[in-house]
């Protein structure tokens, strides 16, 4: 009886979470909490080495991040995720070219840590492929306002139209 109710209880959760990950809205929420996750491991300085790539510029070592190991292989997977989905809207498809557009600049930033000197080179690679990650970011969150809160902004609008009377229907005294 016990192992029948765990079998129970484990198909049911999993035929939520596929019903879930099968939302059209999940990538958009797995952007903006990928997104929040990094910037809460930023904060914290729980930002470690990942490697040390023995190139040297100005007397110092290049290391690779978990930053910008995460920028690249977070925007690989949101690449793949959206492009499940790119025909949904013009949102999807903005996010699919932006994050190809990171993965590259991401992966010239791993690249160039690797080459001796490019110091300038290298951080601004690694400027735009972060500007391009915030916008993945920005677009997501248009995406889940615009789908959650534009709904209960108009049935708000429509009850406020019908408490407030018109200018005709007012009573003059």
């Amino acid at each position: 009886m016990n192992l029948l109710n765990a079998k129970n209880w484990s198909s049911v959760y999993s035929m939520k979470l596929r019903k879930a990950v099968e939302n059209k809205m999940f990538p958009h929420f797995l952007a903006a909490s990928q997104w929040t996750l990094l910037i809460t491991s930023l904060a914290f300085n729980l930002n470690f080495s990942v490697a040390v790539t023995g190139a040297v510029a100005n007397g110092g070592l290049k290391i690779i991040m978990l930053f910008h190991i995460w920028m690249l292989f977070s925007a690989a997977v949101l690449c793949l995720i959206f492009y499940r989905i790119r025909k949904e809207g013009i949102a999807e498809r903005c996010i699919i070219g932006l994050s190809v557009i990171t993965i590259l600049f991401s992966f010239v930033n791993v690249s160039l840590r690797f080459v001796n000197d490019f110091v300038l080179l290298m951080k601004t690679t690694e400027i735009v492929a972060w500007s391009l990650y915030n916008s993945m970011f920005s677009v997501s969150i248009y995406k889940i306002s615009i789908v959650f809160l534009l709904p209960v902004l108009r049935r708000f609008v429509r009850t406020r139209e019908k408490e407030t009377p018109r200018d005709d229907e007012k009573l003059w005294a």
